[in-house]
């Protein structure tokens, strides 16, 4: 004789029914939570991820460390500091003005990966980058482009020589003198904006061959403040 719990439809099949179903709508809930919470943190990852390929990609650049983003010539004037101590080696007593052209390199630093970081933006298809302050490599400089002007009294041409032959001996010395003068011209505003056109190029680049995107806008923020971008 069957009771109750034994047939099909009895409360005993019942209560199972509710206990499998209860456990299914429990993993369907847990199975949201998790992916949900993935979904976010796999946001989070991009972003990580979009930084971290940035970085090995302007390394692969310039394996030195050192991403050169601006080069160009300029004639600098000696300090009076410079121009007191060669006067004082050559022995001339005199009021001159010592200048010379240098080729110059400015560049962004690439041995502390965790000063650069790089951002996308799906929603405005947009990158924005914060990079370190730019900075300039010591100036080369053309020891045959060396001029000597003197101030009030004309000096011998053989005082003028010598002059001349004691800056390319202390061409090393001459060439701080230039990169001292050269890091304050980095508060500029033009020219900060230069270094960063060119780096939105490098940015750019990056995009379409390593993301395959196409930017509408990148945004480049230097350590020591935004620059400005189109």
């Amino acid at each position: 004789m069957k009771t109750a719990a034994d047939t099909p439809h009895g409360p005993g099949a019942r209560t199972a029914f509710t206990i499998v179903a209860g456990i299914l709508a429990l993993g369907a809930a847990l199975g949201l939570f998790f992916g949900v919470r993935s979904l976010f943190a796999g946001g989070r990852l991009f972003e990580k991820d979009v930084s971290e390929r940035f970085v090995v990609y302007i390394e692969g650049l310039r394996p030195a460390g050192k991403l050169v983003l601006l080069e160009g010539t300029q004639r600098y004037t000696a300090s009076r500091e410079f121009t007191a101590r060669i006067l004082a080696v050559v022995r001339v007593d005199a009021r001159i003005e010592l200048s010379a052209i240098a080729d110059t390199a400015y560049f962004v630093d690439l041995s502390d990966p965790s000063k650069w970081k790089a951002s996308w933006s799906p929603r405005t298809k947009k990158l924005r980058l914060h990079a370190p302050s730019p900075d300039l490599l010591p100036p080369a400089v053309r020891t045959d482009s060396i001029e000597v002007r003197t101030e009030g009294a004309n000096l011998l041409s053989s005082a003028v020589f010598r002059l001349k032959k004691e800056a390319e001996t202390m061409k090393s010395e001459l060439s701080r003198d230039m990169l001292a003068q050269g890091r304050k011209a980095l508060a500029a505003e033009e020219l900060r904006e230069r270094i960063a056109a060119r780096l939105r190029e490098v940015a750019a680049t990056f995009c379409e061959s390593v993301l395959s995107i196409t930017p509408e806008g990148i945004e480049v923020v230097f350590a020591a403040g935004p620059a400005t971008s189109p």
